[in-house]
């Protein structure tokens, strides 16, 4: 009997090493000492408060992501990835829907990449917000504003759940994503909160432009549209980004422009 367990260890050992299965535990944890002065008067003077703040340059956060080799070329993935904040040490809470979300409420998917891209399942971020995120004046800091601006008086949602998600490999510097989240809020037979998304982009060398259109389905039956048109130029001493988006909600349109420039600094970078 011990003689048989041993060989069944040993098989199991020798199947997950064949595997080629890993999981890598990784975070980014972000705090600083913040002084904001509010100049609305309360008790009849401006008030100056002094505090511990989290997510100040970057959202503090931790994740597993693993990979397991399938055969033939084709790998199966998983990303958990959930948001934190480093002043209390609760847990970063997301609306979503109108809902606070919590747990994995950054990236949580699993999928199957091979020669053909990547296909993930799950609550991921959007093709289009993948392309602003590439392109933005301050990298995808929380110093950026182009999230926020673009957002304004609309519904641009950066992370969608019930979402599936494919990206091309790159060929010749051309890649492609599209992506399509199922919405589950449905008034009517007709009305939903599906959002579609897309970007094609060119990257080779210190250049990178890309086009990128995301569509939200209102439940009200009125879609809100948003098209960009952004790149980057990479000289060495310095970078530089723009970008343009319009966007069309309710009868609306909206002009949005952003420009940045970069420089490194040894390991520090100026923006």
């Amino acid at each position: 009997m011990k003689k048989n367990l041993i060989v069944l260890a040993l098989l199991a050992a020798a199947g997950a090493a064949s595997a080629q299965s890993s999981v890598t535990l990784y975070g980014r944890v972000d705090a600083g000492l913040v002084s904001a002065k509010n100049e609305i008067n309360i008790a009849g003077k401006a008030q100056t408060q002094t505090k511990l703040d989290s997510n100040v340059l970057n959202n503090s956060l931790w994740g597993f992501k693993g990979t397991e080799d399938l055969g033939n070329g084709l790998k199966a993935n998983f990303v958990l990835e959930a948001g934190m904040n480093m002043d209390d040490g609760t847990a970063s809470t997301y609306k979503v829907n109108g809902k606070d979300v919590t747990g994995f409420n950054r990236k949580a998917t699993v999928g199957l990449s091979g020669d053909f891209g990547t296909v993930e399942l799950g609550r991921n971020y959007t093709a289009y917000d993948s392309l602003r995120a590439a392109t933005n004046n301050t990298v995808d800091t929380n110093m950026a504003v182009t999230n926020n601006v673009w957002a304004a008086g609309g519904d641009y949602a950066n992370r969608t759940d019930n979402s599936v998600r494919f990206d091309s490999n790159t060929y010749s510097g051309f890649s492609g994503s599209v992506a399509y989240a199922f919405g589950e809020n449905k008034a009517t037979a007709k009305d939903s909160t599906d959002t579609a998304s897309l970007h094609i982009k060119y990257a080779n060398g210190p250049v990178l432009v890309g086009y990128a259109h995301q569509t939200l389905q209102a439940a009200t039956g009125t879609d809100t549209k948003y098209n960009l048109v952004g790149g980057s130029y990479d000289f060495g001493v310095a970078k530089l980004n723009a970008g343009y988006n319009k966007a069309e909600r309710a009868g609306t349109e909206d002009q949005e422009y952003q420009f940045g420039v970069s420089a490194p600094f040894g390991a520090t970078t100026v923006y």
